[in-house]
């Protein structure tokens, strides 16, 4: 009886240790992802993320402007993961990320400049046993500015 109780425990120690390692590893793409994003760097970042997503990133590079470039060059941008949330199955979580020195795109007859902090959610899939990102739109930070 003691091996078959045994033998349940290491299975269960086994499966959450399984499930965190998912965790960890959806959060590290996702934070190896905007490291890339935020810092214009979106070849590198077109490799953590879904196919149906480079169209976002192609937007995003054809309106990142030499003056995005230097300011990023001057301080790049710094990620940090902040949360997961798991959502609806072991296939998908939410990361919440705290990045500094982003770039905030400029808006009609202005120019871009770069924020202090932002607070972003992203999305990271399971797809054919990889973590990739999964862009739906444009990052948008959470954390409004003081202006």
């Amino acid at each position: 009886m003691k091996p078959f109780f045994l033998c349940c425990l290491v299975l269960l120690a086994t499966a959450c240790d399984l499930r965190n390692n998912g965790d960890r590893e959806a959060m590290n793409v996702a934070a190896e992802w905007a490291d890339a994003y935020f810092n214009a760097d979106y070849h590198a970042a077109e490799a953590l993320c879904t196919p149906d997503s480079r169209r976002y990133l192609a937007f995003a590079a054809s309106n990142t402007t030499q003056h995005d470039l230097d300011l990023l060059k001057a301080t790049p941008a710094n990620v940090e993961t902040d949360d997961f949330f798991p959502e609806a199955n072991d296939t998908l979580r939410v990361v919440m990320l705290k990045v500094h020195h982003y770039i905030r795109p400029a808006l009609l007859g202005q120019t871009s400049r770069q924020e202090d902090e932002g607070l972003f959610r992203v999305t990271v899939v399971k797809r054919s046993n990889r973590w990739l990102v999964r862009m739906a739109d444009l990052p948008r930070s959470e954390k409004q500015s003081r202006d």
